[in-house]
């Protein structure tokens, strides 16, 4: 008998998420809530489904669609479902067509799936009746997009060209109007069935892969044209995609003009939702694909602190992105196949959680990681390094900056400053650079020389890097994740609603420390965890204690310890003199 052996997958594939698939990112909270929404509001309603590219927009719609819409697919779901549901991938409508043929093509194309939806569903049953509705439809589908496409300032001679100037015109209120008969009989007709049908959902994705202002055309189009009883629009769009695309009508977007842009998005959108991304839970979707891959084995699971080193990595890096974090995990799987290949997969922990990190910063910061193969050994940058990178000296106003913070108190770190100031993205980024490192560092066990780890583990990662030019894109204001004092990380902890309980206990904890320290330490606020370094560490060890965001807990980790805190019964005298001796052994500095 034949036996069969299963292999792991070597890649996770970029693409959305399936109808019924498992939740992997901790969003279904969100989307039934959403689809809750959809199945009671009244109609006509448009709602925008928010996020940057790849952040999830698109699986999000597949799920809605999969629970909410008879697609004539799953013949056995479908009379259960409230809606008939209609996809529009407008990327696809636009590809080697004009602008003025892209409009055209989603509103002929748009026509004709209500008039198959109403040909499959009661064509045979009441052909007299809807012969007339569903051949009108056809017969204006050209005719109602020239009428259309003219509502938004489109040349007439243009439209003339592609359609014809002989096709019969059909004005803007009359193509409604039949769009919306046609509508209102198939549901007539469903009801006399037995089939209590709500309406139309029309799905518009990939608005963000279009050029900006042919999208906000095509949001113009919806408003004025398929705007009709019965029916609901779930757009995909990122709001940035808007205010690009409608520059050309505005200008450049400035404090006094803000209001029109805005006032364009309130008109056409009923209902803004942004997708969930800051509560992702990046950390089950990392571990479940690094072990899908082979990366990490149970072993490696079993370990908390190192796994929560990985998300650590992750978050100052590639952030919750769904398809950055999917272009992490697939380098690593090549990485990792590489390295099976020379014999070199036995890897120590340490070793798989550096590589990751060397990883994310190829990823996220090229430049930086450009910087770390002609110069490994960065603990040793210095002004030398700093001439033949060619960078600028540090301004009086920068090294005001600087005087106060652990982050860049010795000179491979201002190097490193001074680094990161000749590019935006990295400007806005250098606090998450300059720990990204420190954790590296503190990684490699104290007994061996970091500068030939370093070297050793950063040769393979080398082959998946992109040597071109990188010109990131621009960070929008708000999207740094390091908050500046207590009051900013306060306010993004109350934003999750099982922390909220613990935000009094972590209070205590942090007062706790800030009083018996006092100036001998520094705090590193970010997204999932808070750092307490210690300002005069004598060791390249700098970290004297990190405090962890878990779902209904906090987390303190030091010298290779992790303690659960769920009140402050559980942060005692003990904890209290181990961290206390903790400090001793990194300061240099009495108390």
């Amino acid at each position: 008998m034949e036996t069969t052996t299963s292999v792991k997958k070597s890649n996770i594939i970029d693409k959305p998420r399936k109808a019924g698939a498992p939740d992997l990112l901790g969003v279904d909270d969100y989307m039934h809530s959403l689809i809750k929404f959809i199945e009671t509001c009244n109609m006509p309603t448009t709602i925008a489904v928010q996020g940057e590219w790849g952040s999830g927009k698109t699986s999000m719609l597949n799920q809605i669609r999969h629970e909410l819409c008879e697609t004539g697919i799953d013949k056995s779901r479908d009379n259960e479902l409230p809606y008939y549901g209609i996809w529009v991938n407008t990327w696809q409508y636009s590809i080697m067509k004009t602008r003025e043929e892209t409009l055209m093509a989603i509103i002929t194309g748009l026509t004709n799936e209500i008039s198959r939806i109403i040909k499959r569903k009661h064509e045979t049953q009441s052909q007299a009746v809807l012969g007339k509705v569903s051949g009108f439809i056809s017969k204006i589908a050209k005719a109602g997009a020239k009428a259309a496409v003219s509502q938004i300032g489109i040349d007439g001679e243009l439209i003339d060209s592609v359609i014809g100037e002989h096709e019969e015109t059909v004005d803007l209120l009359n193509f409604k109007s039949s769009l919306q008969e046609a509508i209102n009989k198939c549901l007539e007709l469903d009801r006399k069935e037995g089939n209590n049908n709500r309406g139309f959902v029309f799905f518009i994705d990939d608005l963000d892969r279009i050029d900006p202002p042919v999208a906000v055309e095509i949001l113009e189009l919806i408003k004025n044209i398929f705007e009709v009883d019965n029916c609901i629009f779930v757009l995909a769009i990122d709001y940035e995609v808007v205010v690009k695309g409608l520059i050309p009508k505005f200008g450049p977007l400035t404090e006094k003009n803000e209001r029109e842009f805005r006032s364009f998005f309130d008109k056409i959108i009923q209902l803004p939702f942004s997708m969930p991304v800051a509560m992702y839970d990046v950390n089950h979707f990392l571990l479940q694909s690094l072990e899908d891959i082979g990366y990490i084995d149970e072993k490696f699971s079993a370990n908390e602190s190192l796994k929560d080193k990985l998300t650590d990595f992750a978050m100052l890096s590639v952030g919750n992105n769904p398809r950055s974090l999917k272009r992490l995990i697939n380098t690593l799987s090549l990485l990792n196949i590489i390295d099976k290949r020379k014999n070199n997969s036995g890897k120590e922990a340490y070793e798989l959680v550096i590589n990751f990190g060397l990883v994310c910063i190829q990823i996220a910061y090229p430049k930086i990681y450009q910087a770390l193969i002609e110069d490994t050994n960065y603990k040793e940058w210095n002004e030398k390094t700093a001439k033949k990178m060619r960078l600028p000296d540090i301004t009086e106003a920068q090294a005001l900056i600087l005087k106060d913070t652990t982050e860049f108190d010795e000179e491979w770190e201002t190097v490193l400053y001074r680094l990161c100031q000749k590019d935006p993205y990295l400007s806005s980024r250098t606090f998450q650079i300059s720990q990204l490192l420190n954790y590296l560092s503190e990684l490699v066990p104290e007994n061996l020389d970091f500068h030939d780890e370093l070297t050793k583990i950063i040769g393979t990662s080398a082959v998946t890097s992109v040597s071109l030019d990188y010109t990131p894109k621009q960070t929008k204001k708000g999207d740094k994740v390091r908050y500046e004092g207590w009051a900013g990380f306060e306010f993004m902890l109350k934003e999750n609603k099982n922390i909220i309980p613990f935000i009094p206990t972590l209070k205590s904890i942090h007062d706790y420390f800030e009083t018996e320290f006092k100036d001998l330490i520094q705090f590193n606020y970010t997204p999932n965890f808070l750092t307490i370094a210690c300002k005069y560490a004598s060791t390249r060890v700098k970290t004297l204690i990190f405090i962890r965001l878990k779902k209904d807990y906090v987390v303190l980790e030091y010298a290779g310890k992790s303690i659960p805190i769920r009140n402050l019964i559980d942060f005692n005298e003990n904890i209290k003199i181990e961290l206390n001796s903790r400090f001793n052994e990194l300061s240099s500095t009495k108390k």
